[in-house]
């Protein structure tokens, strides 16, 4: 069978139309569900059980609230930065950017940190600040891929991995069936611990960096209609939902609460599946970090170009430019966290997620809401309903804020 006709085979021209249809939306779940979200499910999953999973259908709406004010952008090709820098002046924006940025890329230091103490564990590699390199010049290998497609198929296919390995933990782990569907029925506890994690889970789907990419992405996907987009992030959604359900019971099952190591959560996986299990764990993990540091970091490419006037497509010279330099600055931010505190690449993998969404969120949250104001004429029920996003957004942030102090007070 020659090149040619395998690259027309029914089933390669189906693959083609899967990712066309929701490949932006798998990108999302990657950028979401990175090395962090696996260790701060995991542990919600171990001290609370099956109680918190009635979050997962409550974090569906809310990104799909997000979502719909950023499709709405990307359907009139209006990125949200360039309505960001017409509103508050181009000198602000440029700031405002490259502040946004800098703070988007602690996210890569985590997740570059947690690849390289992967890449460690699964080969005879012994230096966890070359590992953290290795890792960070497989992103900049798959930046330089440029054409959109060929990225999104890639990531694509890293998080349909990692997604397919937690189904098969969680099912294989035969999980109570009355017990999780318990889980699913909405109850709140006014102890402040409790509190904290429901906001932390909900958290851990709103994830800011995808509201510019989604925003910014139309001559790249090619869609002009909002359906498209609702049915793909619609989908991308669902498998963040599933993958954290997978996650939780998981947990649930086998962890005992603690703070985590690299492999701790999937030891008890051994007794109950067989000795492949903390193999295939820390390769989920290694995925799950590479795709979330570098696609994250794309949201940057599109936003600081569009900062200073400058129309930036997927891939272009800039937009690797800007990208391939905040790779660098997570590299050395990483070797140095490592080497001069007493962080561990999990806990970076805990703690920069929150710093993420402590400054990005609420910014991204309100500049998306009087952006549709401006370009949409929203019936009342949708203003209110986006309203109420928005608001949310700022309560979890502010109380993540306040864990985040804690946890740094505590470290300092």
């Amino acid at each position: 069978m020659d090149v040619a006709h395998s690259l027309s085979s029914p089933l390669m021209q189906r693959t083609k139309q899967f990712l066309k249809s929701y490949g932006l939306g798998l990108l999302f779940t990657a950028n979401v569900f990175g090395a962090g979200s696996i260790y701060i499910l995991g542990n919600t999953g171990a001290k609370v059980g099956y109680e918190l999973l009635w979050t997962m259908p409550l974090t569906l709406l809310l990104g799909l609230g997000m979502h719909e004010m950023s499709g709405r952008l990307a359907t009139i090709n209006q990125p949200l930065m360039e309505y960001i820098r017409d509103t508050i002046g181009e000198s602000s924006a440029k700031l405002l950017a490259s502040f946004i940025a800098f703070i988007m890329h602690f996210w890569a230091i985590s997740n570059y940190a947690m690849g390289g103490a992967a890449l460690v564990w699964l080969t005879p590699l012994k230096n966890v600040y070359i590992g953290i390199v290795l890792v960070a010049g497989i992103g900049v290998a798959l930046l330089e891929l440029r054409l959109y497609s060929r990225i999104e198929a890639v990531i694509a296919a890293f998080i349909l991995t990692v997604f397919g390995i937690y189904i098969v933990i969680a099912t294989g782990l035969k999980p109570p069936v009355q017990q999780v569907g318990a889980g699913f029925v909405p109850s709140l506890e006014t102890n402040v611990t409790y509190l904290s994690m429901v906001i932390a889970l909900l958290g851990t789907t709103i994830y800011y960096p995808n509201f510019f990419i989604q925003s910014s992405i139309q001559q790249s996907k090619g869609w002009s209609k909002m359906r498209p987009y609702r049915v793909d992030h619609f989908v991308g959604l669902c498998v963040v939902i599933l993958l954290s359900t997978a996650v939780l019971v998981a947990s649930a099952l086998v962890l005992d609460p603690h703070t985590p190591t690299l492999v701790s959560p999937a030891e008890p996986l051994r007794s109950e599946l067989g000795g492949w299990a903390p193999t295939i764990f820390v390769v989920a993990v290694f995925l799950a970090s590479l795709s979330s540091a570098t696609g994250t970091l794309f949201a940057a490419g599109f936003m600081v170009p569009q900062s200073w006037g400058r129309e930036t497509v997927f891939g272009d010279r800039v937009f690797r430019r800007v990208v391939e330099i905040l790779i660098g600055m997570s590299v050395v931010f990483a070797v140095l966290l490592l080497e001069f505190t007493g962080a561990r690449p999990v806990q970076l993998g805990i703690l920069m997620p929150a710093v993420n969404g402590v400054v990005g969120l609420p910014i991204t949250a309100v500049a998306l809401y009087f952006a549709n104001q401006r370009y949409f004429d929203h019936p009342q029920w949708l203003r209110i309903t986006l309203v109420i996003v928005v608001v949310v957004t700022f309560i979890l942030a502010l109380t993540t804020g306040q864990d985040l102090v804690k946890q740094i007070l505590q470290w300092l």
